[in-house]
């Protein structure tokens, strides 16, 4: 049966043999009828006529008529072949990333569509005898796929299996197979065919989000997501933990509800600018939790786009970081102070009296530094020992604090000392009252657990602005020798005195030395002289003593016992230790550069630049600049530095070990420290003070001591140099007791760096001379 519109097979010859049969039997039928019917014979010529004509005219139209059917019929065939043409491209569109394959089941062949060959990477030229379907499913796959096959042929339900599979090129990916059986008549399957597709890309897309959903679920941040209008779509697990929301609680709203509402318009608005302008925000700020508690945050603002550059989203991120101002808070209580008394300590009350002074000027205020000293405070540390004495200094701190004017400040300078800033008094001579009344506050007895009383007496030193001093470290420095005259009975009171200009030669002396040390140091009139460090057992030059020099060019040379107290008083030990460290570590590498005996330099820090200076950071910025290395850098700390505050002091000599450096406590055996502090601090070398030396061996006091010293380093693990070494007795009582270094007059005195470099190239010619086994020590 043929198709509406279709043309007959051979429809040309049937056509003419159609149009002969007709013509013949209508001329024959005609000439017939018209014969028998028609007699006249002109009427006969007539019709015979007419009857040609109607013939070529049925002829003409049937010829019409077959024409337009050929027409439409191939016009069908076009259309046909466009429309086939269209469904092939929209199915190659459709199994685009896809491939068709056939398994003919009766045949056992297979059959696939070029698609799979692609998507296996196979290049050759037969993919059907090439391809091993089962040998390249992933091992851990293959046995699922074997199961769902034989279910789908078993009984009819659809193959649908996500497995790996491996490509010609070596590698696996992830594929989808979609199929189904075909039966015969007997309801047997006789086919089993389907499509197949390249899932890879679309797993690693669903693992990198599966990836970003875990890590925003399991970030400490809070994350929350907003629309264009910020209204939230979705919040994550820290957000609930961070603010005490459930999600289902805030889904629809907007951030608003957990405003603080600690900030002013104004700073919303330019948060709002920044993240229009440049797509984010970053800072600090302050919202709300749940329970109403403010806390704050630091928050990233993100403007998420689409392709056109129009905004979709916002995302929030932010941390509560309540610990960490917490932390900064403690961290500036710590920086200003004491830990003793939980007074401020002497670096902010030096900074808050400069701020003042520097401000009260242009207001007229009068003010008063007022130094206030326990008497004979030693005493009862040596009488109750130190906890009692750090007792009692709490107890006259709190004292002073309840007896304190408002607006008056109140720190602990040092030891035994606390400092009060009386403001805004009417006339100079006011502060003695007020210093009265400290001191009767701090007398108040201290009752122990025990039952016993402890009472401390007071002197305090007066130095009023402007009157007396203009800058801070004047103001204190004149009520430190106001104290002292306190003390002296000097004042108008046995228990105050102000700072007057005639008081002491000493005081206007340390003023004018400060200045003139500020110039010295400008222009280049300070030296460092070297004094040998000596090996006792071998005898070489294993290092050498920085020690600063004054040379003024009207007064000669300075003694460093004048213009190194001078120094710590007026802040200027920062500076003149942070050049005399660096100077020292550049003059030691230029010894190591001309290839001179390798050797440490020692070098003094002062109580002031220990404890009140970055120290750590002017060591790190000295070796750095000089190239030395830092094994060869000792730094020497007095023994009453460390006693001051050993848990501070801990913390920095750790950080100074941390540089690689040596550390020795200078002067050891004059000031006073716990073997308990001593053993916890990481010292490589104690220096026994000179005034243990230079008696022996007449004093077997000396001697005694000196050797204790020895014995307690050894057994610490210290080395130990014996300082002021100016007889051959001594050395030889050093020698004896198993001492390591020493260095003194004995060797040599102080000396130039170039007389110094002189000593080292003799050094290096008397150990060439020892042959090439001498040993040059190197620290």
């Amino acid at each position: 049966m043929q198709h509406e519109g279709s043309v007959p097979h051979l429809a040309p010859w049937r056509a003419l043999v159609l149009y002969l049969a007709a013509g013949v039997l209508w001329f024959s039928t005609g000439n017939v009828v018209l014969a028998q019917l028609v007699e006249d014979r002109e009427l006969y010529v007539v019709l015979l006529r007419a009857q040609d004509y109607i013939f070529v005219l049925v002829s003409g139209c049937y010829a019409g008529w077959l024409l337009h059917q050929t027409r439409r019929a191939e016009q069908r065939r076009v259309a046909a072949r466009n429309d086939l043409v269209k469904s092939e491209e929209q199915l190659s569109l459709a199994l685009d990333g896809s491939g068709m394959w056939d398994w003919d089941l009766e045949h056992l062949r297979h059959t696939f569509s070029q698609g799979v060959a692609s998507m296996m990477r196979y290049e050759g030229a037969d993919f059907a005898r090439d391809f091993r379907f089962r040998s390249r499913i992933h091992p851990e796959d293959r046995e699922m796929v074997r199961k769902q096959a034989r279910l789908t042929l078993k009984t009819g339900c659809p193959f649908v299996v996500t497995a790996r599979v491996l490509g010609f090129d070596g590698e696996y990916r992830w594929f989808e197979a979609r199929g189904a059986r075909h039966l015969d008549a007997l309801g047997k399957p006789v086919r089993f065919s389907g499509i197949i597709s390249d899932k890879t890309q679309q797993r690693q897309e669903e693992e990198r989000l599966r990836l970003a959903a875990t890590v925003v679920d399991n970030t400490a941040e809070g994350i929350v997501v907003t629309d264009a209008h910020s209204n939230i779509l979705s919040t994550n697990a820290a957000f609930s933990r961070l603010l005490g929301y459930e999600p289902s609680e805030l889904i629809g709203k907007r951030p608003s509800e957990f405003k603080s509402g600690k900030h002013e318009k104004a700073f919303y608005d330019d948060m709002w600018d920044s993240l229009h302008r440049t797509g984010h925000w970053r800072g600090e700020i302050w919202n709300k939790r749940k329970n109403g508690e403010v806390f704050p945050e630091r928050m990233s603002l993100n403007a998420v786009h689409d392709a056109c550059g129009k905004t979709t989203h916002y995302v929030c991120m932010f941390t509560d970081i309540s610990q960490e101002k917490e932390r900064e808070h403690q961290l500036q209580v710590m920086a200003h102070s004491d830990a003793l008394t939980g007074l401020s300590n002497r670096t902010w009350f030096v900074h808050e009296l400069t701020r003042l002074v520097e401000s009260a000027d242009g207001r007229g205020e009068n003010m008063a530094v007022i130094l206030l000293n326990l008497d004979r405070f030693k005493d009862v540390n040596d009488s109750y020992g130190h906890a009692v004495g750090d007792e009692v200094l709490r107890h006259a701190a709190r004292q002073m604090q309840t007896a304190l004017r408002p607006g008056d400040a109140i720190a602990r300078m040092a030891g035994d000392e606390i400092v009060v800033l009386a403001r805004h008094l009417s006339r100079p001579e006011d502060a003695s009252a007020i210093a009265e009344s400290l001191i009767q506050a701090a007398g108040q007895p201290w009752k122990s657990p025990d039952g016993f009383a402890v009472v401390v007496s007071v002197s305090a030193g007066i130095c009023c602005y402007p009157q007396h001093a203009q800058n801070a470290a004047s103001l204190v420095q004149g009520a430190h020798a106001a104290v002292y005259g306190a003390k002296e009975g000097k004042g108008g009171s046995n228990l105050w005195c102000f700072f007057s200009e005639n008081m002491t030669l000493a005081a206007r002396e340390r003023i004018a030395l400060e200045s003139r040390l500020r110039n010295a140091l400008a222009q280049g009139h300070l030296q460092l002289f070297y004094q040998p460090q000596i090996d006792i057992a071998s005898g070489s030059i294993i290092g050498c003593e920085a020690l600063m020099r004054w040379f003024d060019p009207v007064e000669g040379m300075i003694s460093p016992g004048r213009f190194i107290p001078v120094a710590e008083t007026s802040g200027l030990i920062g500076p003149l230790g942070a050049w005399g460290l660096e100077q020292a570590c550049c003059q030691a590498q230029s010894w190591r550069d001309q290839g001179l005996p390798a050797i440490s330099v020692a070098v003094n820090v002062s109580l002031h630049q220990f404890l009140l200076t970055d120290i750590v950071g002017c060591t790190r910025k000295a070796l750095e600049r000089s190239g030395l290395p830092a094994e060869c850098l000792e730094l020497e700390i007095t023994e009453s530095a460390l006693a001051e505050r050993p848990d501070e002091a801990l913390v920095v000599l750790r950080n100074l070990k941390n540089l690689g450096l040596r550390l020795a406590i200078d002067d050891f055996g004059t000031g006073y420290s716990s073997l308990a502090h001593l053993k916890r601090f990481p010292i490589d070398l104690l220096k026994i003070d000179q005034s243990f030396i230079r008696d022996i061996p007449q004093s077997a006091d000396d001697m005694a001591i000196s050797h204790a010293v020895i014995a307690m380093g050894q057994s610490m693990g210290m080395e130990v140099l014996a300082e002021g070494v100016e007889t051959a007795a001594q050395l030889e009582f050093l020698r004896q007791h198993g001492c390591n270094f020493y260095q003194g007059y004995f060797c040599s005195k102080p000396m130039a760096a170039t007389d110094f470099e002189k000593l080292l190239r003799g050094e290096a010619q008397r150990l060439m001379q020892q042959g090439p086994g001498a040993e040059i020590f190197e620290i």
